[in-house]
């Protein structure tokens, strides 16, 4: 869930600058809040028997097929934390720290059907998206982050079956911890400055 900090980029940038070691304390005291539900999310990625047959590895597969496989160790390892700002995104933010899957199959599972529940494309069974989808559905259901319960509408970019779940479990510590370690840094820092 996104909270606007005016200031925390060039505050970073000061520490890394100025006190470095502050810089690398503020970092490990982010880090440590992440970690749990880094750890979570591996946990609830499902196990190879769980997954769809045609999405395991296959030792006889060719073309752009040859590495889009599901293995449970390898998206258990592509999900991780960031504690460095992103890239400015199309609307202007940022993010100061993130959790990731860089694992292509790990992603899919993450947020395969939360746009539609399968449309028919270019295979020859058109039931194969719906089929797909609801296979994956069978080992996590998809869950809305927003542990906040605000009122009006909910994004579906807020949506997972494993990240987005353990942020939602979460329930706002480790953003708070995070914004915690931030204002701590400044608090430190000006003390320091003056």
């Amino acid at each position: 869930m996104p909270t606007e900090i005016k200031g925390a980029l060039a505050l970073r940038k000061a520490l890394r600058n100025f006190e470095p070691e502050l810089a690398k304390e503020t970092t490990k005291e982010m880090a440590r809040f992440l970690k749990p539900i880094v750890s979570k999310a591996r946990g609830y990625m499902p196990s190879n028997i769980d997954m769809p047959s045609g999405w395991l590895k296959r030792e006889n597969a060719g073309g752009r097929w040859a590495t889009r496989y599901y293995d449970q160790s390898e998206a258990r390892r592509g999900i991780g934390y960031k504690t460095s700002p992103s890239k400015t995104n199309r609307s202007g933010w940022r993010a100061l720290v993130s959790i990731e899957n860089k694992n292509a199959a790990g992603a899919i599972y993450e947020t395969a059907g939360r746009k539609t529940s399968g449309q028919q494309g270019g295979s020859i069974n058109p039931e194969a998206g719906q089929k797909f989808i609801s296979e994956l559905s069978n080992t996590g259901e998809l869950v809305n982050a927003d542990y906040e319960k605000r009122a009006g509408h909910h994004s579906r970019k807020q949506t997972g079956r494993a990240m987005f779940r353990a942020v939602k479990e979460d329930e706002g510590k480790a953003k708070a911890g995070v914004l915690k370690a931030i204002f701590k840094a400044e608090e430190k820092f000006n003390g320091r400055t003056r």
